[in-house]
């Protein structure tokens, strides 16, 4: 970071070589001269976050999945999302599903069973009986983004074995 308060005459392609291998988010002080490919999958490398700020001719699939595989969250970042990025980050982070551009139905269940509270960023037209209770089993915390229309006595017991906290969501006249 300390590449932000380097006087301009005194910046080099090496300096800004030195910077990203020891943080990849210093790649948000580098100047455009200086962003190279190879610069940019060193950052990257060492750093998935420093995808934000690669410049979009170089970010390349091979590059968004190296960032995507240390983080899901990373998608946020993708210019060019792929079904295949996706299914890694959903896979690596059921969260990341609110930056999947186009839902799927599979998608969707790759990131309810890797984190079941992801049930709450499913769009409405992907949610189903089986989907919730795919997303109940993994987390029964999950329970609390469950339809009023999935949700029966056995889904609300399958909730609180997995999870013994799910109780308080669930309704009186199902307890």
């Amino acid at each position: 970071y300390a590449l932000q308060y380097v006087k301009d005459e005194f910046i080099t392609e090496e300096l800004c070589k030195l910077a990203v291998q020891q943080d990849g988010n210093a790649l948000q002080f580098v100047k455009d001269e200086f962003k190279t490919k190879e610069l940019c999958e060193l950052a990257v490398q060492q750093d998935g976050r420093a995808l934000q700020d690669v410049k979009d001719e170089f970010q390349t699939n091979e590059l968004c999945k190296l960032a995507i595989q240390k983080d899901g969250y990373i998608l946020e970042f993708v210019k060019k999302q792929t079904k295949t990025l996706c299914e890694l980050a959903v896979q690596q982070n059921g969260y990341a599903l609110q930056y999947v551009k186009e839902q799927s139905k599979e998608l969707c269940e790759l990131a309810v069973q890797q984190d079941g509270r992801a049930l709450q960023l499913v769009k409405d037209k992907f949610i189903t009986k089986e989907l919730c209770n795919i997303a109940v089993i993994q987390n029964g915390f999950a329970l609390q983004y469950v339809k009023d229309e999935f949700i029966t006595k056995e889904l609300c017991e399958l909730a609180v074995k997995q999870n013994g906290y799910t109780l308080r969501h669930v309704k009186d006249e199902l307890q």
